[in-house]
């Protein structure tokens, strides 16, 4: 598969950054052995990660991240372009899950969807429109949500949408995310759906809306209404308690770490739906030579499968699922990717028994899933102005 001979047994490194949602040492291992190549995983959190992407290409080779971070380091010019005629299986990508299965011609969230970035025009602008090239190779995604933990049946059949998460009812028992592009999605649904606030668009906030917005999270801050906030999955360890029922913004692979530790977790579908993201793999544009002959190799294996396959079993999605489904049992596919009740029981990929056997995904298939995308991660225009203002405000409270 290597399409650089000289790349494979050199002594010299290609350089990934990106964060702990794809980088572990599984597929670090997984890739080195398949490809022959030596892999220095540069693994931050998520606005580390984008800061470093926009500001400092000479520091990485590949940047492992998530669609809306483009808009963050594709105008300084740190990433080049992606020759699609250099990746193999591109005509395998699933390129309508950029817009959530909702046709292209029916646009529907303006300029948060991922394949509004993805194909890279001649004055180097993003567009939706098809080109020869792409400013990133689309890999894992997913529809996240709210969870319930360690909640019981009663408490599960009362919360139906992102305003629970500010509902007195469970004050000091949520736990949100720091990230301002994936929280601030989030709160923006709470407080819009609770009617606290009304913005002409989630996705482009005014200097004047942001105000707002930021005033309610302080308020909700003060009120204890918030028992804690998590920037790596790591930190949920000490906020997650056997005996303490939560509600918590969270992604579906600290879901499944967290099951596979024995805890209850229930995954909402939210009335206002989900907040969708997609992850890919992006070029430095100050790679060397033989770094972009190797980083073209590593992107080609990422399509071969069993990246996509460990990453279902977190709970997430691929983009090549003809790959993927070569390295999942019949029945792992079927609970993951379609939707169907578990034929047998449910694994992760460490052996921990996630579901029994009868189970069915919460939200059904992955299609269907995402199709009720409610937002998607968001880098806003006045995106400086917003981080700057979240930043600040009393997390410590």
């Amino acid at each position: 598969m290597l399409s650089a001979p000289l790349v494979k047994d050199s002594t010299r490194r290609l350089a990934v950054l990106g964060t702990s949602v794809t980088q572990n040492p599984v597929l670090k291992g997984y890739a080195e052995k398949d490809l022959g190549i030596a892999l220095d995983l540069v693994t931050r959190d998520g606005e580390t990660a984008q800061q470093q992407a926009a500001l400092s290409p000479e520091s990485f080779d590949v940047y492992d991240q998530w669609f809306h971070d483009i808009d963050l380091s594709w105008p300084t010019g740190s990433l080049m372009p992606i020759d699609i005629n250099r990746i193999d299986a591109f005509d395998q990508i699933s390129i309508s899950a950029l817009n959530g299965y909702t046709p292209i011609k029916d646009k529907k969230w303006k300029s948060s969807a991922p394949v509004e970035r993805l194909y890279v025009g001649p004055d180097m602008s993003l567009s939706s429109h098809p080109s020869d090239q792409i400013s990133m190779m689309p890999t894992i995604f997913n529809a996240d949500t709210i969870a319930l933990i360690n909640g019981g049946k009663d408490s599960r059949d009362k919360v139906t949408d992102w305003s629970d998460l500010l509902n007195e009812a469970w004050q000091g028992a949520v736990v949100i995310q720091k990230d301002s592009a994936i929280c601030v999605v989030e709160m923006l649904m709470a407080l819009t759906g609770r009617g606290d606030l009304e913005v002409s668009d989630i996705s482009d906030l005014s200097i004047e809306e942001i105000d707002l917005f930021i005033q309610h999270i302080y308020r909700y801050l003060k009120q204890g209404q918030f028992k804690g906030i998590w920037e790596v999955e790591e930190d949920l360890a000490n906020l997650v308690k056997p005996d303490q029922p939560l509600l918590c913004s969270l992604w579906w692979s600290g879901a499944m770490r967290l099951r596979a530790e024995g805890h209850e977790v229930e995954m909402i579908t939210p009335r206002q739906g989900y907040r969708g993201w997609f992850g890919g793999l992006a070029l430095s544009q100050a790679i060397p030579d033989w770094s972009l002959d190797a980083a073209y190799d590593y992107l080609n294996w990422w399509l071969t499968g069993p990246a996509g396959a460990y990453l279902c079993r977190q709970g997430g999605y691929f983009t090549n699922l003809a790959s993927v489904k070569n390295y999942l049992q019949q029945h792992e596919y079927e609970y993951w990717v379609e939707g169907k009740a578990a034929r047998f029981d449910i694994f992760d990929n460490d052996g921990h028994l996630l579901y029994p056997r009868g189970s069915i995904r919460a939200g059904g298939s992955q299609e269907n899933r995402m199709a009720k995308t409610g937002a998607w991660n968001t880098i806003m225009p006045e995106h400086n102005y917003l981080v700057r203002k979240w930043q600040n405000l009393p997390w410590a409270l």
